[in-house]
This record gives structure tokens, sequence and C-alpha cells, in this order.
């Protein structure tokens, strides 16, 4: 396995729960499988004496490093269609691994290995069509329009408003307790997105937010561990378009990965001053709960509607190129979540947490924050793509139970 694969697996491994975690095998893992048919590679484990089909999924990915949709006309793979190509990623659950198989037949064109501790998982790649009857984890309900209503798994269920994928409206966990003597309630106020710029100087900005951003689905592919989601949103200032950003969704059972890239029109920089993007999510009435950061160290942040000298100190450390942050409500409700950008770019990102009950910052439904939690990305280059990914996993582990 790859170091990025490593990478990419270790850090769900390290999201696991109770619950499975999907897991990403590409690079070097699958470099015998390049150029073979899709329709015709099965994934297998061996358990009880007999391999058995296990849910798989592989990803067609682009050149550039994100997801590939054929509709996405910016986007190119390498190989063909229907095909393994040299970037794909085959998508596995690693609670499905099973023991090694010892003396493997002429069906098995392939090994992988999940885990190097005592008992590793291992899956096995034959060479015979797949098994079609694993049900998709994730529903994506839409109405006669084809607009977005709600995403649903059999542990979260993630409403939208208005038919807009970037409207967040309630959004409720299997697991999370809600406090004595408090009725169940919406975890989530509101996924908070901003795109903003000054205007010929930095002190006067203009600010678009998801208000302002209607995205359009052009292609959904549904499979047995995750749905892919492309959509288009074309950006207006005064009716003039300014750009389009491209999302591509990857949605699983408890996970959520968002591509995004845009490119500022290099005329823009005429015009435009300190171009910066904005990615958070607001919590609703999460007090109590705690947040720690891979670059802030031991610093905590806790929920108790102000701000502490050391969360001050968080907020002042930059974002380095590999981060996860921790959230977790100790009552069956934790979240994981990564900022990723491309590489080649200058751009720097700085942690948004916003812990005040009076507080407004829109869009919300709800008074306050508490808490409002993302990322601020600057120095957005112009007359390029600008690419980043935003990841948020869901659990109902407690991270910081060793307190």
């Amino acid at each position: 396995m790859t170091g990025r694969a490593l990478l990419l697996a270790l850090f769900w491994l390290l999201a696991g729960t109770a619950q499975s975690a999907v897991v990403t095998f590409q690079g070097d893992a699958l470099d015998s499988f390049t150029g073979l048919r899709t329709d015709r590679l099965e994934v297998a484990a061996y358990r009880d004496g007999e391999l058995r089909s296990v849910r798989h999924q592989w990803l067609a990915w682009s050149q550039r490093g994100w997801p590939y949709f054929s509709e996405d006309d910016d986007s190119r793979r390498a190989g063909e269609t229907g095909r393994v190509g040299p970037r794909d990623r085959l998508l596995v659950d690693d609670a499905d691994g099973g023991e090694r198989l010892l003396s493997p037949g002429e069906e098995v064109i392939g090994e992988l290995a999940l885990g190097d501790g005592e008992q590793p998982g291992y899956f096995y790649v034959l060479a015979r069509p797949p098994f079609q009857g694993f049900t998709p984890p994730v529903t994506l309900e839409r109405d006669d329009d084809g607009d977005p209503l709600s995403l649903r798994t059999a542990d979260y269920r993630l409403a939208f408003l208005d038919g807009n994928l970037f409207q967040w409206g309630d959004f409720s966990y299997r697991h999370y307790r809600a406090p004595d003597g408090q009725p169940q309630q919406t975890l989530l106020d509101s996924l908070k997105l901003r795109l903003s710029a000054g205007v010929f100087s930095e002190g006067a900005r203009l600010t678009l937010t998801n208000e302002n951003l209607d995205p359009q689905i052009q292609q959904i592919i549904e499979g047995p561990l995750a749905t892919l989601v492309y959509a288009t949103t074309r950006v207006r200032v005064a009716g003039l378009r300014v750009l389009t950003v491209h999302n591509h969704f990857v949605l699983m059972e408890n996970r959520l990965a968002i591509h995004s890239r845009f490119a500022l029109p290099g005329i823009a920089a005429t015009v435009l001053r300190d171009p910066r993007a904005r990615v958070s999510v607001d919590g609703h009435n999460l007090q109590g709960a705690r947040l720690r950061t891979s670059w802030t160290g031991e610093r905590e942040a806790v929920v108790d509607g102000r701000l502490s000298d050391t969360e001050r100190a968080m907020l002042r450390r930059p974002v380095p190129a590999e981060n996860w942050l921790r959230f977790d409500t100790g009552r069956g409700f934790a979240l994981l979540a990564r900022l990723h950008f491309a590489e080649g770019f200058d751009t720097g990102a700085r942690l948004i947490y916003q812990d005040d009950p009076d507080l407004e910052e829109t869009p919300e439904r709800f008074p306050g924050q508490n808490p409002n939690v993302g990322f601020e990305m600057d120095r957005i280059p112009f007359g390029e793509n600008f690419y980043f990914l935003a990841e948020l996993h869901f659990s109902d582990r407690n991270y910081f139970s060793e307190d």
C-alpha cells in the first residue's frame, strides 16, 4: 500500500468504532489489476473454509485527483471506461476481511491485506463477475423534479432545505443520547459556506453564502458502499457569472466527503483582493462537547458559551497540510473532520471555532453558535483550478473516554 493510501486507511480506521469502517485501497496495491474489466472482478473473503463475496466498490478516479464522472467535461481518466485505471480506488468494509488463504486456486488473481497487527484482514480478487445483490447503504431522496430532499443511512438522516445540497436542515443520529429531560432534537443547525473577497481593496468585502449557491445535480452513481454525486454551481455577482464551482460528493454510511474545485478568472485579480473560502458546521445546543486537533497538542476546546485563553491560542495556530480534528459530544455522537488541499498551492488555512449563544453567523436556523466549527482558507489563486477536500466522519465513539 502506498504512503497516501496508508494515510487514508489509517484516517478512517482512526475514525473506527464498534461500527465497521470503509477503507480504501489504491496505488501500488491495485497495480496488478490495472486494465482489467471491473464487471469481471469479484472481491471475496475467506471464512469457514470458503471464499465469500463481500461488499466492494471500484471508484473511477481522474488524473487530477478527484472522483471521475462522465458528465464532468473537465475530468480525464487514465484508462478505459469500465476497466481499472491506474488512479482508481477500491472500497471495502474492514469488518468483511477474512482469514489468509494459504492455497489460492486459479480463480484468485490477487490478495489485499488490511492492517499489519496480530489479525490482519485479507481480501481476495477473483476472476469472476461480482455479486450484485448488496443493498446500497445510502439513500438520496429526491422530489419529482430531481432536487434532493434528504440523505439517509442506517445511522443518520440529513434533511436538505429548498432542494439544495448546501442548505442543511435537521440532522439526527441514531446513537445520540439527549440529556435527561430534554427531547431529541437536531444535532446540527446548518452547513456554512462562504466565499468572500475585497472589491478593489481588502476593506470593502463582498461575501457570498449558501443562500447564493444553488447546486445542480449532474450525475449520480450508486454502489454497495458509496453513493457519488456530481453537482455544479454557477456563482453570479450583479447578474454576471464569476465562476462555476464543481462539487463531487462521496456519501457513505457514516461519512461525507466533498471535493470542491473552481477557478477565479485571472482578470478578476484586477478587481478582487484577498479571496477566501470558509466551510464550517454549526452545532445545535451541544454544550459540554469537546474538541481537539492534530496540530494543537493537548489543548482542548469545551463548548460552554465563551472562548477561553486556551481556545484563543488554538485559533492562532495555522492548520498544517496533514490534519484532523475530533469533536465529541460524549453522548453517542462524535465527528472526525479533515481538510486537504491540492499540492502546489500556497493556500493557508486556520481553524474556525465559535462558541457564543448570541453570535449571529448566517446562514442559520437557530440563534447562536453552539458551536460553529470548521476551516477558513486564504491566498486562493487566480487563473488556476483551486481544489480542496473536506471530509466528515460520524460515529458513536467516545474519543476522550481515556481522560
